[in-house]
């Protein structure tokens, strides 16, 4: 496979991403129904979490982070976490395992702090 053919994708990533664990829930934006999700990583710009429910490349959706365990992460590190945030739904793609299905979603921040 050329190398070439990565770089664009590796160049999309501005900030460093911290790994993480914690629980969240999220919602489509004003609408009252909530799902849950697990947070695997953040950055300043956003972070990724799955969730077993399908969510629209495009929509903004309200997360609250509900339980962080942040083990093995600088100070600064999780001053870039968000407790409560909008973002919008940059990708989200469908992961198999054994017998289930969830969803791996990428969040970007719409305000910046």
């Amino acid at each position: 496979m050329d190398n070439e053919a990565l770089e664009p994708d590796i160049e999309k990533r501005m900030n460093e991403q911290s790994g993480c664990k914690g629980i969240i829930k999220w919602s489509y934006f004003n609408q009252d129904n909530f799902f849950g999700g697990e947070l695997l990583n953040f950055s300043q710009q956003g972070f990724y979490f799955e969730t077993s429910k399908a969510i629209r490349t495009g929509a903004t959706i309200l997360i609250q982070l509900k339980k962080f365990f942040p083990e093995n992460l600088s100070s600064n590190d999780k001053e870039l976490l968000r407790n409560v945030c909008l973002g919008e739904v940059k990708h989200c793609n469908e992961i198999l395992k054994n017998d289930s299905t969830s969803y791996g979603v990428g969040i970007k921040y719409i305000s910046q702090r």
